[in-house]
């Protein structure tokens, strides 16, 4: 079976270019097997079906008329969805996402909220459409002022989904529990600093605690250990690497990620995958071929 291209790194290139996508009518998501860590701030609006996905590891549901707000750095995998899924996702790039807070500093929370996917009633689901509709039309035009324009529209969408989180109860991250900052802090943190450390102290460390109490609170959070989540992150960036850029030697990736060496990488990822990244190479491209490695 020939593994099917996120839509995400199918766009990449266009979205950088633009800085903003509206992907309209999506209808199509698969079990794309590894996850991916985007680097993009992601408004995903479900108009219809269900999709099943992990989000940071966790498991993640999807259903009609929901909004998920997927931030930049945080893993996502597709399991499976429903036939007749349907649904728009607004895409932004690290790029326009920063000219946005230095255009709106005072007024624009593109930051992270603890509680990311909104339930949505039947007027507050027409209120994003509308939005959505808004932002295609102009993302369309042939203007010189089209990024201000987008721009605005971005700031105008952010202010209608905070009172739809408020009007819905959900928490916002100065509003959460002492464990959810923390699990807040250390998932920035590792999308951060994974290429400079990989050991739990750092992080603990980093983040003003004591390694057995950090751990602790991890585990006793997410049911996974600081050292997991931490090893988990790593390898979704590697396979990433392997697969998505070929042109890259092993070599060159290691170099990336911030190993000390080829070895280094290469047990690494053996120890926490199963397998080589050869290996993972090798299997990546056997299934893009279409064919079923043995």
């Amino acid at each position: 079976m020939k593994q099917e291209i996120h839509p995400l790194i199918q766009n990449a290139a266009l979205i950088e270019e633009q800085g903003i996508l509206v992907l309209e009518n999506v209808t199509h998501m698969p079990a794309y097997g590894d996850p991916i860590v985007s680097p993009y701030f992601v408004l995903a609006l479900n108009h219809q079906g269900w999709v099943h996905a992990e989000y940071d590891f966790g498991p993640s549901y999807f259903h009609q008329h929901d909004f998920a707000l997927i931030y930049p750095n945080h893993v996502l995998k597709a399991l499976d969805s429903s036939d007749d899924y349907q649904a728009t996702l607004l895409v932004l790039s690290s790029r326009f996402l920063n000219l946005l807070r230095e255009t709106y500093p005072n007024h624009l929370r593109f930051e992270y909220h603890f509680n990311s996917l909104l339930h949505l009633n039947d007027l507050q689901y027409e209120g994003i459409c509308s939005s959505l509709r808004q932002m295609k039309v102009i993302s369309r035009l042939d203007h010189p002022d089209r990024r201000e324009l987008l721009m605005s529209q971005v700031d105008i969408l952010a202010h209608l989904t905070e009172i739809y989180m408020e009007q819905n109860g959900n928490t916002f991250l100065e509003k959460a529990t002492p464990v959810q900052q923390l699990l807040v802090r250390f998932i920035a943190a590792v999308a951060e600093h994974f290429c400079e450390s990989r050991e739990v102290k750092f992080y603990a460390r980093l983040l003003c605690l004591s390694p057995k109490h950090f751990g602790t609170v991890i585990r006793q959070a997410t049911g996974i250990g600081a050292g997991e989540w931490i090893a988990r992150y790593v390898i979704v960036q590697a396979k990433h690497y392997l697969h998505h850029h070929r042109n890259l030697t092993i070599q060159q990736i290691s170099d990336r990620l911030g190993f000390c060496d080829q070895t280094a990488f290469t047990r690494y990822f053996r120890n926490n995958a199963g397998m080589t990244p050869k290996e993972y190479r090798e299997r990546g491209q056997k299934l893009s071929a279409g064919v079923r490695p043995q």
